[in-house]
């Protein structure tokens, strides 16, 4: 499936070892329909990285608008936290999130294994056009290629929003120091990790071909384990 509207928020975090069970549980029952019933936000899906690799969890939520990450209703929940969020709080290890401005989607279908791929920038001057520019143009023939790869279920890209509304907790406000590392993000989806290995090799070489505008990358591949919409 393409993404709802215009926006998305990809987090990318560990839990300290042996307190997954109850994260889980907390983003299944708590977390994530807290976050769908935002006006604006439409989907959530939480994924997991099976071989335990940094970043073992991948977060989504698709927004009608980057507008919806600064919103009273977004920061609604963020700034009542329960008691539970407050506990599950201080499990949360190597957090990376940033809201994010969708420039391209395409998607037939939801696959089971979703790759994330962060992406960093070329200094400016590298390229006559900005950086967020060069990267705009550059992304829309990079999707279209991915996503007619043999058992590509959806490729979607988009760049980093500056978001100036903080959460008034000084708990959540702990998360999000150095918390982004990355200019761009492309997601792939798929219907299996041994697809998707193969996938990733076609996508390095391709945003290889891109050294005027991708200085580095890094990817990550997820299987899907809950989804809800609003």
């Amino acid at each position: 499936m393409t993404l709802h509207g215009m926006a998305f928020l990809p987090i990318w975090h560990d839990i300290t070892e042996g307190h997954e069970e109850e994260f889980n549980e907390w983003h299944n029952v708590e977390h994530i329909p807290e976050r769908v019933l935002t006006p604006g936000i439409a989907v959530g899906r939480r994924y997991v990285e099976a071989e335990g690799q940094p970043y073992k969890y991948f977060t989504l939520y698709e927004a009608d608008s980057i507008d919806v990450f600064e919103s009273d209703g977004y920061f609604a929940t963020g700034n009542a936290r329960t008691e539970w969020t407050k506990k599950v709080h201080v499990y949360f290890e190597n957090f990376v999130r940033s809201p994010c401005r969708t420039i391209m989607t395409r998607g037939n279908g939801i696959g089971g294994v979703l790759a994330t791929v962060r992406i960093i920038f070329t200094a400016p001057g590298s390229n006559p056009h900005s950086p967020g520019d060069a990267f705009g143009l550059a992304v829309r023939d990079i999707v279209d290629d991915l996503f007619a790869e043999k058992f590509v279920t959806g490729v979607h890209a988009g760049a980093k929003a500056t978001i100036q509304r903080k959460p008034l907790s000084q708990e959540s406000l702990s998360l999000r120091p150095g918390a982004v590392d990355f200019d761009a993000v492309l997601m792939i989806e798929s219907i299996g990790r041994e697809q998707m290995e193969k996938i990733l090799e076609t996508v390095a070489l391709r945003l290889r071909r891109e050294e005027t505008v991708i200085a580095s990358f890094v990817s990550g591949i997820y299987t899907l384990q809950f989804m809800k919409y609003a």
